[in-house]
């Protein structure tokens, strides 16, 4: 019977359109910390392994919170495979392989039923080549960089759950071809690095959906008081424009926020191994109607760096 009862109640909200409408976490676009922010060193190989782990919980109305009877949350897992390699001196290519987990659960109180819809797959993967116009070397410790990318419709949208299509914001990929534009800035200094950058996703529409375009920006400072350890703190930002189904705009889409994120890095080897762990914190958000908003988000990072000459 309680089979039965959560099947139906499952029915609904798929049979819903606003019911699974808060797209909180949609990884349209990688991360910067994923993306990266400057042109790898000519004949150099950067290989990353990120693990990102992001929770959700907490509804949200403009920029307050507001009672959720459903007690909606998410928890979204990610790993992304990244490589970069410098052709020469100002040129580099890039290439980003994510393989996601999502998972999104409702609990109606008056039933005591839970209802759980989760997916797992490849994600959709992103190419970028970047060009830097005043490129960075051991003797100008500074680089402006511009990036064009473009992401594949590698992952999955047909994934389904109680024999439902799962939403959107569920599936492994998006379906659509989407163009990426990156512009950043590196300052190298005795002890302490400055990055700012930005990125701009322009998205397209798969199956008459289109999420909203996006714009992301960054603000990073790295301190190095021993060759062996940095220490980071980054403030970030996200400004995501409203879906549109059907040429019409979902007005519980779209949303603005922003991160702080401490961080921690270790050069385990001198110039081949690092690793990082980052912990980021939203000290604002608001959104368009209803929305699930973010708790925290947790990312660790292997990169190794294979010179191909010296």
């Amino acid at each position: 019977m309680r089979g039965i009862l959560a099947t139906l109640i499952s029915c609904v909200f798929f049979l819903n359109p606003f019911s699974w409408a808060q797209n909180c976490c949609v990884p349209a676009v990688p991360q910067h910390s994923v993306l990266g922010e400057t042109v790898a060193m000519p004949h150099t190989l950067e290989i990353g392994l990120h693990y990102q782990f992001l929770c959700s919980g907490d509804m949200y109305e403009g920029s307050n919170t507001v009672n959720d009877p459903e007690n909606t949350e998410a928890v979204w897992k990610r790993v992304s495979l990244t490589m970069a390699y410098g052709i020469s001196m100002g040129i580099s290519v890039s290439a980003i392989i994510p393989y996601s987990w999502k998972n999104k659960t409702k609990s109606i109180a008056t039933t005591g039923v839970s209802i759980e819809n989760s997916s797992a797959g490849i994600g959709d993967a992103t190419f970028l080549v970047r060009f830097s116009p005043l490129a960075r070397s051991f003797v100008k410790f500074r680089e402006l960089s511009l990036g064009l990318g473009v992401k594949l419709p590698t992952g999955s949208t047909d994934l389904r759950n109680f024999g439902f299509l799962l939403p959107e914001e569920l599936q492994p990929g998006t379906g659509s071809w989407d163009y990426i534009g990156t512009i950043s800035y590196y300052q190298g200094l005795d002890l302490m690095d400055i990055i700012i950058s930005g990125s701009y996703l322009m998205t397209t529409s798969h199956d008459n959906f289109k999420f909203g375009n996006q714009f992301s920006y960054l603000l990073l400072s790295n301190i190095h008081p021993e060759d062996i350890v940095e220490f980071s703190l980054a403030l970030s930002g996200v400004i995501q424009g409203k879906d549109r189904r059907e040429d019409l705009r979902d007005d519980f889409t779209g949303k603005r926020n922003i991160w702080l994120t401490p961080g921690l890095t270790i050069h385990a080897i001198s110039e081949v191994l690092r690793l990082q762990v980052f912990a980021g914190y939203p000290v604002y958000q608001h959104f368009n109607g209803r929305q699930l908003g973010s708790e925290y988000n947790i990312h660790l990072t292997a990169e190794i760096t294979v010179p191909f000459k010296n």
